[in-house]
């Protein structure tokens, strides 16, 4: 049985891709969509660079102790500052700005004097992740040059201790002061002596958004996959008008082996095409498909059989080839559209990503995006992959039921 149903797979695959319009739109359309869609989005691309979130600045002091916190707030390279005046910078907060940070008068006399002081940070309550993440690298700045005072205190107040200053006037002291702050800060900039290691637990979400190739290359594999695959729903309705299938039934095979095979040709089919396209994009346009190789091997394989048992039930449902061919049309392009292939799933309402899970497309492309943008590993998409595998058990169930032979 298994012999019969690779057979007539193989045949199916020898069929198939002897035609050139099907190399055409399986293989070269979507490379070349994946290529114009990749580049038109690549100006905002995370991948082109390390990816910065603005932060306003208001320095209504102008000091060296607020020109330092500048400094420290420049070298996070997570963070883009753009300096505004306070009343510009709160209008901004609204529409543009995650958050801004105010330092006000008197913030560098403070410091110097040992005084208690504050800056500000205003955050978007509409953009709480960008926000935090905001407040966290200017709490880390002022920690930082907070604790080279402390540091520059301690060397002071030890050496004062030991009599480094006996017979010293104030200014020397103020020199040594200043130098141990220095030195302070030099090691602050040098690096930490001790190393952070992380390691994802479990699936979190970011408000990163995917562009460029990062965005095109799943979604153009997503999308071109289902053209596949009801394409070859459609050549079962082909065949069936053609008599075909009741010709092959007299062979000595039941309607189970035969549906078998065709399916089994049409899903090695789609990974092929999806194979090709993981490989072109990742030596062709540099996409980087996820640290974890077994991560993405599963969704392949658990959108190609959901995507499979689709094209078996829209054949199921349509009279006729031609309006499988139409229907097949409508629904790729709805389905890629709706899941979040056209563009990130991210930048539509609420209510359209909440939408999009209920589609395979949309799964499918929320795996991706978990190995791709998010780098996550194989335990992350395993949620993903088992809805993929419950689309695939009720699409294949419809289909089988209401698939005629004749």
């Amino acid at each position: 049985m298994l012999k019969r149903i690779f057979t007539i797979a193989f045949l199916y695959l020898k069929t198939t891709y002897s035609s050139r319009t099907t190399f055409i739109f399986s293989i070269a359309m979507p490379l070349l969509f994946t290529f114009i869609l990749g580049a038109a989005m690549a100006e905002t691309d995370p991948e082109a660079g390390q990816f910065r979130t603005q932060l306003g600045v208001v320095d209504e002091d102008g000091s060296f102790f607020s020109a330092l916190l500048i400094e420290r707030l420049e070298s996070n390279p997570s963070v883009e500052l753009v300096m505004y005046d306070r009343e510009a910078a709160l209008a901004e907060l609204e529409d543009v700005l995650s958050a801004a940070v105010v330092i006000p008068r008197g913030f560098g006399f403070s410091v110097a004097e040992g005084e208690q002081t504050e800056v500000t940070v205003y955050q978007n309550t509409n953009e709480f992740s960008q926000a935090q993440l905001l407040f966290e690298a200017v709490n880390s700045a002022v920690a930082q040059i907070a604790g080279s005072l402390a540091a520059a205190d301690i060397a002071t107040n030890v050496a004062q201790e030991v009599g480094l200053f006996e017979g010293a006037d104030d200014t020397a002291i103020e020199r040594y002061h200043s130098t141990a702050f220095t030195e302070a800060e030099n090691a602050w900039s040098t690096g930490a002596p001790v190393g952070l290691e992380t390691a994802t637990i479990s699936r979190v979400e970011t408000s990163r958004t995917p562009n460029g190739v990062s965005q095109s290359a799943p979604g153009m594999l997503v999308m071109f996959a289902l053209f596949f695959t009801f394409n070859g729903g459609a050549v079962l309705l082909v065949e069936r008008e053609e008599g075909t299938l009741r010709r092959l039934l007299v062979m000595p095979m039941g309607k189970g082996t035969l549906i078998a095979g065709k399916l089994m040709g049409i899903y090695l089919g789609a990974l092929v095409q999806m194979t090709v396209m993981v490989l072109a994009g990742h030596y062709l346009f540099n996409v980087e498909w996820g640290k974890d190789n077994l991560a993405l091997a599963l969704m392949l394989m658990a959108y190609g059989l959901a995507g499979t048992a689709l094209g078996l039930m829209l054949a199921a449902l349509s009279k006729t080839p031609a309006q499988a061919g139409a229907a097949g049309t409508i629904a790729m392009m709805a389905l890629a559209s709706l899941g979040g292939a056209w563009w990130p799933i991210e930048i539509v309402p609420p209510w359209m990503q909440s939408f999009a899970l209920a589609l395979p497309t949309g799964w499918a492309m929320r795996g991706f995006h978990d190995i791709i943008t998010r780098g996550l590993d194989l335990n992350a998409v395993l949620l993903e992959a088992g809805v993929l595998g419950g689309f695939t058990i009720l699409f294949l169930a419809i289909g089988i039921w209401r698939f005629r032979y004749e």
